[in-house]
Formats: structure tokens, C-alpha cells, sequence
């Protein structure tokens, strides 16, 4: 139950506490006072969105805190799985810093949004004005039925199953694309490859080619140039001839005297060069041959390397390699694909199966629910003047398993005897879908044994006699649960064991929300107000006592 509201440097208030008691308790105030961010102050220290913009002064920080009544019995469970220290008094504090950053604490431990939200659901429901609308929407629908069927466990053991289809599904649709373009290029990368192993690229020495073939190419022309070069070094008058009359002089010299040796044995060192010079231009041009066969041989192959290479945009042989190596790869990485498809194919089968067997008996759990839910939703509705209305909840196995389950849900309703079941956008009006949702709302919060419930003007299009129906269901509600809520209407307001002024007050430049608890003699005053208006007549007022009477 909850006990006890402060909130500071919120959206319009600056700063606010309250107080609350079991039982039922209203808050009223003009259209725009501020009520519903009091219940949007509740919401964030719930572990709802937060960002800077709620703060009512940018320089200091917004703090919400809410001291709940927290049973040991029904709550132990979720402290200890969280090592959190339990108080039966538990004080939940959200803070938000100027750029928007949150913390939030259970009794001054730090603790995740998650943990925050899953205490929430033990301990309080809230219900926004948007929510009435959303009985229009299947997902909501089928949340309301799993709601009250408690198939919490098996819906997050199917939403997992279900997660892991649509995971391989994904990933099946990729490696499905990869395999059709690696199938469209295959004949490509096929020849390619061909192409480049066909050029024998680990033996082809381009730099050594283009020198032999400059040799053969120049055959004749060398053995001529040698030829001459011999002549001129080493036949008759030649530079060696020469060379070897200057020798003996040297040698004359050095034995007359011993200066000369050293110029003698450089002589000889320089005619023994020249004569390996000799010998090695006659030995290598001794060896070359015009060859046409093998200059048609060298020519193809450097022509082929060489159209290898402006192909495929390199300048050396270890590139096209390296473009070879990568050919190779990608053809042996298709085989593994279709090996990679068959292998994620099978999982993905088997995922389906297990979708199927946990969405059926994820739906069998909520059909078995469907019966009671529909007939506590009808008494509740007997109470509020529509006596005659029913409600189905028609369950049928859709095309498709979504992340909801297996099934598709249409909420139909029959709002007078006789007529038939129709989906209830069609055939609801607005304060029908008021006293519809009041009624799952109320049927869901003592189910989940919840301690508390909240409604932000869930009496919409409601008046007159009906008014005083809701009050008075809401009243019975308040001896099983602790009712918070929102109203316009004075019949509810009246009902209130705790009533609650909103009101803004406007302070130099800006304006503030604010909150009071009212007295009998205020109450009466607020009630006859909200009959008939500022300065209520004396028959408002009359009437605003017979309410609270």
C-alpha cells in the first residue's frame, strides 16, 4: 500500500508531499491543475521513462520518493533474489540530474530500471487516461487475458522460442542472399580462377623473361659484337698482344729494380681481368642460338602475365597470386555456405516446433482462462447498469505465430439483449469502455493480489445515475484494495475516505501545483463546486451533502 508521496522539482511542482490511507482516496481540481502529473510522479518512481524535460528547475535535481507497506510474506521472495534489505516500510526514491540522467534506489540501494519495474508490478497498477483506447488494440487484449490466466512464465518460455526462430530466420535470409550471389558468381570467379592457375604464376619470373628474350631476340647481332670484341682483344695486334709486350717490360723493370715490382704484379693482376673478360664474352655468346621456338614461347607467356596484370589493375606476379588465392577462397566458401544453409535450416526447423508445442500450450492456458475472466467482467458490469452487456473474447489460431503467440484475438461485446457480438470499437461508447475497463482493471489488480490501484479519470463519459454506480463499486473495491483515483465526477469525489485538492498557483513569473487535503467543511464546498460550479447555490451545496451522506 502506499503510504506516503514526495516529489520534488517535477514538470509544474517544486515540491510536494503527501500522505495516503487505506481505503479510497480522490483527488480532484480543474481541467489542467495538474492532477495527472501527480500520477505521472507515481509513474516515474515506477521505473517509468525520464528524461530533463520533468525537471521543473534546471538547476537542481529531481528526486521522487514513495514509501510503500511491504508485507515480509509477500515480498521476502523479491529481496532476496535481489539481496536488497527488506523494510516493511520500503522507501523507492528516483532521481533525475539536469541532463536527464536517472538513479533510482529501494531503500537507499542503487538498483536497475528492471528491478524497479519488476517490484512495481507487485505492488501498485496505474492506469492512464490513454489506456481506455488501448481495449481497442488486440496486443492489449491478449495482455489482459494473460494478465488474468498468470501465464507470465510460459508467455516469456514461448516469447524466448519464439526469439530464436526469428533469430535463425534472420540469419538464414542472409546466408540464403551470400549463397545467391556467390551461385551468380561462380561461373565468373570459376574462369577467373582458371585463368590465373592456367599462368603458372609461382614459376613465372617476369624480369628474367623479358631479359632472355631481349637475348634471343638479339642473337645475331651479339655473336657479331663478340666476334669483334675478341678480335680486337685478343687476335693478332690485339689489346692483349699489346699488353703482354708491356708486361715484359714490367718485368724487365722490376728486375732492375725492386720499385717496379709492384707496378709489375698490378699489370699482371690487369691482363689476368682482361683475359677472364675475354673468355667469358666468348663463352656466353659461344652458347646463344637464334631460337624462334622458344622467343614464340617467352613472347606468349610474357604477353599473358603481362595481360593478367593490366586485367586486373597489378604490376607484379605476387598480386595476381594473392587475386588467385582469394578466387580459391570464395569457390571453397560457397560449398561451405550451402553447408552453413542445411546446418542453420535444420535449427531453424526444429526452433519452429518448439514454437508451435510452447504456443500451444500457451494458448491452451488462456482458453482455459477466457471462461471466468468473461463472466467476472459481466458480473462487475451487472453492477454499473449494464446488466444486459456480454463480452467474448474470441481466441482463434492465427496465420502466423507473432511474438504474442500463436493466437489472434478480437475482443467482441453485446451491449443490449438481443443484439449481436460485435468488436467493441465498433459498438462501445465511451463510458462504456470506461465501465468495461474499471471492470478488467479491478478483476486484474485483486488477481495479481496487488495492494493498490490508481485511475486517472477512468469515469470518462460517465454521469447521472451511472456516476453513482461507479462510486459506488469503487467504494466496495476500496475495502479489498487501496483505490487512488483521479475524477471530475462529485458522486466519485464524494465517495473518497481521503479527498485531495489540485490546484496551480501562480508566483512572480512562473506557476506551481499544488495540494491539499480537504476537511468535511471543505469537501462540502469542493463537491458543491463541482455540482454547479464557482459560488455554489445553496441547493449545490445541499446536494454535495446529501453525497457525502
Amino acid at each position: 500500500m502506499l503510504l506516503q508521496l514526495k516529489v520534488s522539482n517535477y514538470a509544474l511542482i517544486d515540491s510536494l508531499d503527501l500522505d495516503f490511507n487505506s481505503g479510497f482516496t480522490v483527488l480532484t481540481g480543474e481541467t489542467g491543475s495538474g492532477k495527472s502529473i501527480i500520477i505521472g510522479a507515481l509513474g516515474l518512481v515506477l521505473g517509468e521513462r525520464a528524461d530533463s524535460k520533468v525537471l521543473f528547475s534546471r538547476d537542481r535535481k529531481c528526486v521522487v520518493e514513495a514509501c510503500f507497506e511491504m508485507p515480509k510474506a509477500a515480498f521476502e521472495p523479491f529481496f532476496l533474489k535481489h539481496d536488497l534489505d527488506h523494510e516493511d516500510h520500503t522507501v523507492v526514491r528516483r532521481e533525475i540530474n539536469k541532463t536527464g540522467k536517472s538513479r533510482a534506489f529501494v531503500n537507499d540501494t542503487p538498483v536497475n530500471l528492471a528491478q524497479l519495474k519488476e517490484l512495481a508490478d507487485q505492488l501498485i497498477d496505474i492506469h492512464s487516461q490513454h489506456q481506455t483506447l488501448l481495449i481497442r488494440k488486440p496486443d492489449f487484449q491478449l495482455d489482459i487475458v494473460d494478465s488474468f490466466a498468470k501465464s507470465a512464465k510460459i508467455k516469456l518460455e514461448y516469447q524466448k522460442e519464439y526469439d530464436r526462430f526469428l533469430t535463425l530466420s534472420d540469419t538464414l535470409e542472409e546466408l540464403e542472399k551470400r549463397n545467391a550471389k556467390a551461385i551468380a558468381d561462380l561461373d565468373y570467379n570459376q574462369f577467373q580462377t582458371n585463368e590465373l592457375q592456367a599462368a603458372n604464376l609461382e614459376k613465372a619470373d617476369l624480369e628474367g623473361m623479358e631479359a632472355e628474350l631481349i637475348l634471343l631476340n638479339n642473337a645475331e647481332n651479339l655473336k657479331e659484337l663478340a666476334v669483334k670484341f675478341s678480335s680486337g682483344f685478343s687476335g693478332e695486334g690485339g689489346v692483349l698482344m699489346e699488353l703482354s709486350e708491356l708486361k715484359a717490360v714490367a718485368s724487365k723493370l722490376s728486375n732492375i729494380s725492386p720499385e717496379f715490382s709492384a707496378l709489375d704484379e698490378r699489370l699482371s693482376s690487369a691482363v689476368i681481368e682482361l683475359r677472364d673478360i675475354a673468355e667469358e664474352v666468348e663463352s656466353k655468346t659461344a652458347r646463344l642460338e637464334f631460337d624462334p621456338d622458344r622467343i614464340e614461347t617467352l613472347s606468349g607467356q610474357l604477353n599473358e602475365l603481362n595481360r593478367l596484370l593490366y586485367k586486373h589493375n597489378k604490376t607484379t606476379v605476387p598480386e595476381l597470386i594473392q587475386i588467385r588465392t582469394d578466387l580459391e577462397f570464395s569457390l571453397g566458401y560457397a560449398d561451405d555456405l550451402h553447408s552453413k544453409i542445411e546446418s542453420v535450416k535444420k535449427e531453424q526447423h526444429i526452433a519452429e516446433q518448439k514454437v508451435q508445442h510452447v504456443g500451444s500450450q500457451l494458448s491452451l492456458v488462456r482458453e482455459g482462462a477466457i471462461g471466468n475472466l468473461q463472466k467476472g467482467i459481466e458480473a462487475f458490469l451487472s453492477q454499473l447498469s449494464m446488466t444486459d452487456a456480454r463480452i467474448r473474447f474470441n481466441l482463434e489460431k492465427g496465420q502466423q505465430p507473432t511474438r504474442s503467440g500463436l493466437d489472434h484475438i478480437q475482443l467482441l461485446v453485446s451491449m443490449n439483449k438481443g443484439s449481436e457480438f460485435q468488436s467493441i470499437d465498433r459498438s462501445a461508447s465511451g463510458g462504456e469502455l470506461s465501465r468495461i475497463m474499471l471492470a478488467l482493471k479491478t478483476i486484474l489488480s485483486e488477481g495479481a493480489g496487488l495492494q493498490s490501484i490508481v485511475f486517472d479519470e477512468i469515469d470518462t463519459g460517465v454521469s447521472g445515475e451511472i456516476a453513482n454506480q461507479v462510486a459506488e463499486l469503487m467504494g466496495r473495491i476500496s475495502q479489498k484494495m487501496q483505490v487512488i483515483t483521479i475524477t471530475h465526477l462529485p458522486q466519485l469525489a464524494a465517495k473518497g475516505r481521503q479527498h485531495y485538492k489540485v490546484f496551480k498557483e501562480s508566483k512572480g513569473e512562473g506557476t506551481n501545483t499544488k495540494i491539499v487535503a480537504l476537511n468535511s467543511d471543505e469537501r462540502l464546498v469542493e463537491i458543491a463546486e463541482m455540482l454547479s460550479g464557482k459560488n455554489p447555490s445553496e441547493a449545490a451545496v445541499q446536494n454535495a451533502r446529501e453525497l457525502l451522506n
